[in-house]
């Protein structure tokens, strides 16, 4: 009987089924495998994972303490910024009481104004009444400082609320150093404002020249003025 080449390829579908077939049934009567972990393996990994718990319940406070630490860290920042703005404040007050004590040197804008005695005097017996005198210099000092002046100075020497001032003879005293005329009485502040204030219609200027003083006055752009004699040398 011939073979044909249709059965040829039938047996070998055959044969390969049938061993596929026949290792199937091997492998299905092996039992599966179980695997077993002792006591100690099962320790260990008990162990590892309870670290694993432990570090991450850890990371959390960390994590907690840390947002809290920032929260501090950020009122404090919010405190000591408005300590500092009071602080700032504080030192420029103190700085100002400084200057207005003569603790310190100041320079500024302000006024000059000049007072000198009269060129002429018609009689001998009443040239009493042609000359600058305290209550002169206290007029436009007290008028200055009405208007604002912030350091007022009579030939350079700085005069305070306290002082005195005093006429002896044809020179002024002013807290015991004598000045001759004229008098030039420097003040620092707003030299619109004081200018004005001098200057008014009818006012200290007006009166000063009926009382026979020659008054001059300057707006000056800057007048510095040294800090006080006694606490300099103390």
């Amino acid at each position: 009987m011939k073979v044909k080449g249709r059965h040829v390829i039938l047996s070998l579908v055959l044969l390969v089924s049938g061993f596929l077939i026949a290792i199937s049934y091997e492998h299905t009567k092996q039992e599966p495998k179980v695997v077993q972990v002792n006591d100690q393996e099962w320790e260990k990994d008990y162990y590892y994972r309870q670290q694993l718990i432990n570090l991450e319940e850890k990371n959390r406070e960390l994590k907690q303490e840390l947002e809290h630490k920032r929260k501090e860290i950020q009122n404090l920042e919010k405190e000591l910024g408005g300590q500092t703005e009071t602080i700032n404040s504080y030192v420029d007050r103190k700085l100002e009481l400084q200057m207005i004590t003569g603790e310190l040197p100041v320079i500024g804008e302000g006024v000059q104004i000049t007072l000198s005695d009269a060129d002429y005097v018609p009689s001998e017996e009443n040239a009493n009444q042609y000359i600058v005198h305290e209550r002169h210099i206290y007029r436009v000092v007290n008028e200055l400082l009405s208007a604002g002046a912030e350091a007022i100075a009579i030939n350079g020497q700085r005069v305070f609320r306290d002082s005195y001032i005093n006429c002896v003879g044809p020179v002024i005293s002013v807290d015991g150093k004598t000045h001759p005329a004229p008098f030039v009485i420097s003040a620092i502040g707003d030299r619109e404002v004081m200018y004005a204030s001098i200057n008014l219609t009818d006012g200290l200027v007006d009166e000063l020249i009926n009382d026979n003083i020659e008054v001059e006055m300057e707006k000056m752009d800057e007048i510095e003025m040294s800090a006080r004699v006694d606490l300099e040398r103390g």
